[in-house]
Order: C-alpha cells, then sequence, then structure tokens
C-alpha cells in the first residue's frame, strides 16, 4: 500500500508593515475604547454621590430633629427659670404689709417701689401697681404706657382679678409688650396688680431666639402667640395645635404654606402660671438646599475630575499624532535637506572649478581700450559673487565643524566690516558702529565672521537697493555691540524697509529669499553657526525696517 503524500507547505509569508494611515487608525481605535472606559467609570463615579446624598438626607433629619429636641427643652427651661425670677420679684412686693393700692401710698412705700424697680434690668418696659378697678397709682417709669383700651377689658387683668393668681400674656392680647401681671391680695380678696412690661423684640428673653435658621414660639394656655411672629410667617388659630403635637412627636409640619421641622417643650414657670408651650421650628429645606448644594458640589467636583481625566487623555493623545506627523514631516525636510545639500556640493565644484579657470584668464587679460577698463572689473566683480555663492553652497552641503577658543568680539565684527566695505554697495549706504570691547567668548573665528558677515552684508545690500529704487532717499546701517547681564548682544539695524511680509514666517529656511541676488543660504547658515556657539539670532520688524539681533554667551572668567 502506499502512504499518501500531501504537497510540500509552504514558506510563511512576511507580515506587511503597517502604513502611518493604519497606526492612525489603529491609535483612534484604542483612543475610542479608552474614552469609553472613562465614560463608563465616570458614570460609576456620578452614582456614588447620589446614594450619598440620599444617606447624608435622611441622617440630617434626624440630627436637626433632635437638634431641635434639645433646644426647645433647653430654652423652655431657661425661659421658666426666668418668668419665675420675675414672679418671685412681683409677688415679694406685692406681698408687702403696708401696700393698699387703694388707700395711696406713703413717701416711705413710694420709696420702696422706686428703690425695687428704678433702673431694673428685669422688666425692660417698667413695672406699675394697679387698683382692681385697673387705676394706675404708681409706674416707673411714670407714663409707662399701659394700651389704648381699659384694662378691665382685657382677658389676663380680668383673670387675675377673678382667680387671685398670677399670668402671663401680651398687653393687649396681640402685638405689644409681654406683661408678667400679679395680683395684691389682702385677707383672701384682690385688691390690686402689679404688671411688668417686657418687650417683645428681636430677644425679649433668655433662651429663646428670634432670628437665624431657626426661631422660637410661646404659646399661652389658649394658644395664643405671646412673641411676634417673624415675617413672612403668619399665626392661624390652627398652629397651636400642630405646635402642641410636636411634645410628643418631634417632625415636620406645616404653618402658612411652609414646610417646616419642629420640636416643643412645656415652660415649667412656678406660681400658678401654667400651660405655657415654647416651639423651636426651621425651615425644612435650609438643611436640605446645603446638603444639595453639597451634593452638587460633589457632582460637579467628580464632573470636573471626569472632564479634566477626559481632555488630558484627549491633549495626549492629539499631541502624540501630532508628534508623530511632526516627526514624519522633519524626516522628510532632512531627506530633503540632504538631497539638497548633496546636489549643492557637486554644482559648487563645477561652478567654483570653472571660475577658477575663469578668474586665471582674466589675470592674464589687459585693457586694450577704455572700454575694457570697465568691463574687465565688471567680470571680476560677478566673478567673485559667483565665488561666494559657490562657497555659500560648499558650506550647505557639509557645514564646518566649530572649533572654539577665546575671541574677542569686537575684532571679529570688525574683520567683517572690514570686508562688507570692500562691497561695492557700501559706498551709497551710510555704515555708523558702536561696538564695546572687552567681550570676549568661546567661539570659532571663522564661523563666527561668517555669520555676521552675512547679516552686514545682507542689510547693506537691502539698503542700496531701497536707496537705487527710491524707498529712501538716504540708506543706512547702524552696527551696535554691548553687554547684557552675562550675554553679549550684536544688534544690526537698517531702513531699508524690513522684510517682504510674505517671506518673513520662511526667514530662516534654505533657498527662501525674495532678492535677485544670493540664494537665500545666509540667513540660515548665520543662525546655525550662531545656534552652534550656545547663541541665538532673531529678527524684528521696524518702522522704517530691520533689526537682527545676535546674542552669545561670554566667557566665564576662570
Amino acid at each position: 500500500m502506499m502512504a499518501s503524500m500531501s504537497p510540500p507547505s509552504s514558506p510563511p509569508l512576511p507580515s506587511k508593515a503597517p502604513t502611518p494611515g493604519e497606526l492612525a487608525r489603529a491609535q483612534q481605535r484604542a483612543g475610542r475604547s479608552a474614552l469609553l472606559g472613562l465614560v463608563l467609570l465616570g458614570m460609576a463615579a456620578l452614582i456614588s454621590p447620589l446614594l450619598a446624598y440620599r444617606t447624608d438626607l435622611r441622617n440630617a433629619r434626624e440630627e436637626v430633629l433632635e437638634h431641635l429636641s434639645d433646644q426647645a427643652q433647653l430654652q423652655a427651661e431657661a425661659l421658666g427659670v426666668h418668668l419665675g425670677l420675675l414672679e418671685a420679684e412681683l409677688r415679694r412686693l406685692a406681698e408687702h404689709p403696708h401696700f393698699s393700692p387703694e388707700n395711696g401710698f406713703s413717701e416711705a412705700d413710694v420709696a420702696v417701689l422706686d428703690s425695687a424697680f428704678h433702673h431694673s434690668s428685669l422688666f425692660s418696659e417698667g413695672v406699675a401697681m394697679l387698683t382692681s378697678s385697673g387705676r394706675r397709682v404708681w409706674s416707673d417709669p411714670p407714663d409707662m404706657a399701659l394700651g389704648n383700651s381699659p384694662l378691665t377689658t382685657r382677658s389676663w387683668f380680668r383673670r387675675v382679678l377673678a382667680e387671685g393668681v398670677p399670668d402671663i400674656h401680651l398687653l393687649e392680647g396681640e402685638g405689644g409688650p409681654l406683661v408678667v401681671a400679679m395680683p395684691i391680695l389682702r385677707t383672701g380678696q384682690v385688691v390690686g396688680v402689679l404688671v411688668g412690661e417686657l418687650r417683645s423684640g428681636a430677644r425679649p428673653l433668655p433662651g429663646v431666639r428670634m432670628g437665624g435658621g431657626e426661631f422660637s414660639l410661646l404659646l399661652d394656655a389658649d394658644g395664643h402667640l405671646l412673641l411676634p411672629v417673624p415675617s413672612p410667617f403668619k399665626w392661624t388659630p390652627g398652629s397651636a395645635s400642630a405646635l402642641r403635637a410636636l411634645v410628643e412627636t418631634p417632625g415636620p409640619l406645616t404653618l402658612d404654606g411652609m414646610r417646616m421641622l419642629g420640636a416643643a417643650a412645656p415652660v415649667p414657670v412656678p406660681g400658678g402660671v401654667g400651660g405655657m408651650l415654647l416651639a423651636v421650628v426651621e425651615d425644612e429645606g435650609r438643611d436640605t438646599r446645603l446638603l444639595r448644594r453639597r451634593f452638587l458640589g460633589q457632582l460637579l467636583l467628580h464632573l470636573a475630575l471626569l472632564g479634566g481625566t477626559v481632555l488630558i487623555f484627549t491633549l495626549l493623545l492629539r499631541r502624540s499624532y501630532h508628534a508623530l506627523l511632526a516627526a514624519e514631516e522633519r524626516l522628510r525636510h532632512q531627506e530633503t535637506m540632504a538631497a539638497l545639500g548633496t546636489a549643492s556640493q557637486l554644482i559648487a565644484h563645477e561652478v567654483k572649478n570653472a571660475l577658477n579657470g575663469i578668474q586665471a584668464a582674466l589675470s592674464l587679460l589687459r585693457p586694450a581700450t577704455s572700454g575694457g577698463e570697465v568691463a574687465l572689473p565688471a567680470l571680476r566683480a560677478q566673478i567673485q559673487r559667483l565665488g561666494n555663492l559657490a562657497r555659500s553652497l560648499l558650506s550647505f552641503g557639509k557645514p564646518q565643524v566649530a572649533l572654539r577658543r577665546t575671541c574677542a568680539l569686537h575684532l571679529l565684527v570688525e574683520e567683517a566690516l572690514q570686508s562688507v566695505r570692500l562691497v561695492p554697495e557700501s559706498e551709497d549706504v551710510s555704515l555708523t558702529t558702536s561696538l564695546a570691547e572687552g567681550l570676549t567668548v568661546q567661539a570659532d573665528p571663522a564661523l563666527l565672521v561668517s555669520a555676521i558677515d552675512n547679516l552686514l552684508r545682507n542689510a547693506v545690500e537691502a539698503g542700496a537697493v531701497a536707496r537705487d529704487t527710491g524707498l529712501r532717499p538716504t540708506a543706512w546701517v547702524r552696527v551696535t555691540l554691548t553687554r547684557e547681564a552675562d550675554e553679549a548682544v550684536l544688534v544690526v539695524e537698517d531702513n531699508a524697509g524690513g522684510v517682504d511680509p510674505e517671506l518673513e514666517p520662511r526667514l530662516w529656511e534654505p533657498f527662501a529669499t525674495a532678492r535677485a541676488k544670493g540664494v537665500g543660504l545666509g540667513l540660515p547658515m548665520a543662525r546655525t553657526a550662531v545656534e552652534a556657539h550656545g547663541g541665538s539670532l532673531t529678527y524684528t520688524r521696524l518702522p522704517e525696517g530691520s533689526r537682527f539681533s545676535l546674542r552669545l554667551p561670554l566667557e566665564r572668567a576662570a
């Protein structure tokens, strides 16, 4: 039997390298997945504040009710002690054996009353002694107000006369001062009444609160409110029963359409005045608003953190993407510049060899006529210009390595100035200098002189063009060398109108030029040389021209 044979397996194909577009799409997919994960994480993070808000709301309500119960009990006891002190003071005088309102007072009796209540802080409005018919026989102050209606028509006055017990009420039933009335008994009969008045203002009694987030309500046995009602709250007859229910069960209630939380406690007043009730209430929405604000704050914080995380992630992703594009652009630019450099070297060698032959031939020629005397210098000038162009191309194709040594910077500038003054265009431009001496730098003299020469030559040539075209009647170039901190600053200024605005963004790029002379390599090469020395070269547009600022670090003393 012949064994079956399978065809030989082919070698695996090499995997294709992903293109930049495929890498970008993969990066986008990864970014979307990470963003979706962040959104899910953010949703989970937002649920926790909501659950915490509900729990905090329930706990806060219980804490508020407990606080209100403690406050009601504390305020009721403090008010009971104070009212008991007021009653005891009035009772002490009412039981004085010589006081009889119906029979009048002697000077000694008036002196006792005056000494007892004059400038007393117990009763803010004053104290008065009345007969059983409601006639005032003494008061401090003498003009103490007792209301407009007859005293005999008031419920508290009739009760004191009828039952012979003290009472606490409002002076005229609604509003006005709070009065503490004490009967004067003789042989079991009420012969007069001592009345002390308290102003029911912002804080009439110890422990009673009338402002802020919570306030106190004081009721008598008949359900009358003995303190002014804080605005915008309105008192209704049905409010008394709602407040009395808070003694047993503190909790929510509705007063005048407002949702409140409250607790109440009876006021323990000795001496027979019973049934008084003190309630402490608070707007239910106040704590809810505080919790809501805190919840919204936490929610906004979570949203801000989540949004900040997403924003940072997006920025980092965008930055990475742009960095990748910039790296690719730099790589293409470097490859282009390398190719241009190679081509520039080849062209420069051929041009330089041809120029050397032409220059050697011209050196053998002698002008035969007067026209030759003009033509030969012109030919030599053109050959010199082409030689400078060839040297620039060679330097661009193969930059020199900086060989540094200690150099006096003003000497390098003067060397460059000497070369520029030989340029024919320098005769048409006013060139002024101000060079500070004693500024030494670590530099390659050849590279630095070449960079300065490019700056000066460009300024002089631009000034000559501006004068020839009529842009400036007088062209000038100003060169200054100064020291700023630890740097030497060389400034070259001119009034030639400045660089073309369209060319300015590409001013430092190779082969960027708007002039007929030159190929646009001077400024890029000058900047490269300056930066190789740790310095900087910048351009500033002036109203009349240009300013180039060259900065180099000074050599440090040993």
